[in-house]
């Protein structure tokens, strides 16, 4: 099923990429968005999880972020260690259970639109050391973010229509935090 405006997500139970247990009510009563990353050493995933990790203090204190990526535990607390600590949550799926569930979308085309459309961004993210070097994990997955409010409903959602890294604009996911 597709996650549409004014849904309310039934209990996500992942591991952090510490390998402790996480569960989505624990953090109700807060903004949350919700993103479905790519795997782990996605470049393109790490530059947002960079960006997000610079600028979180932007989004004031009712707000947190948290990143399900399709990876092992193992090898997304490889690659998240390189972004030292960080304020929000991230996720191992790798057994692609809420991907399946919630119909993110595995695209070749979107991909290859991302390689094309977006590849000076690799730049800065080989410079950051952020490279696939092992990819464990679905490496098609179009990202998609999800605004969860206070109550667990959800606000808007954005599935990748453009490339694989398409995601709501900081602008937008901070005009949420805020309200």
């Amino acid at each position: 099923m597709r996650i549409k405006k004014g849904d309310r997500l039934e209990e996500i139970v992942l591991p952090k990429y510490d390998g402790t247990e996480f569960k989505l009510s624990d953090v109700r009563g807060k903004r949350v968005l919700l993103t479905f990353y790519r795997v782990a050493g996605c470049s393109f995933c790490n530059l947002r999880i960079n960006e997000l990790q610079k600028r979180f203090s932007e989004f004031g204190d009712n707000f947190t972020h948290i990143g399900i990526f399709h990876s092992p535990v193992d090898n997304l607390e490889k690659y998240m260690k390189k972004h030292g600590q960080l304020p929000f949550i991230i996720l191992a799926d790798e057994e692609f259970i809420y991907f399946k569930k919630y119909n993110i979308q595995r695209s070749f085309t979107k991909l290859l639109a991302v390689t094309l459309l977006k590849i000076h961004k690799i730049f800065p993210a080989i410079m950051r050391g952020y490279i696939p070097l092992t990819i464990k994990g679905h490496l098609d997955i179009a990202v998609a973010d999800v605004l969860i409010n206070e109550d667990g409903i959800v606000d808007d959602v954005h599935y990748a229509r453009t490339d694989v890294a398409d995601h709501f604009s900081f602008e937008r996911v901070k005009e949420f935090s805020l309200l």
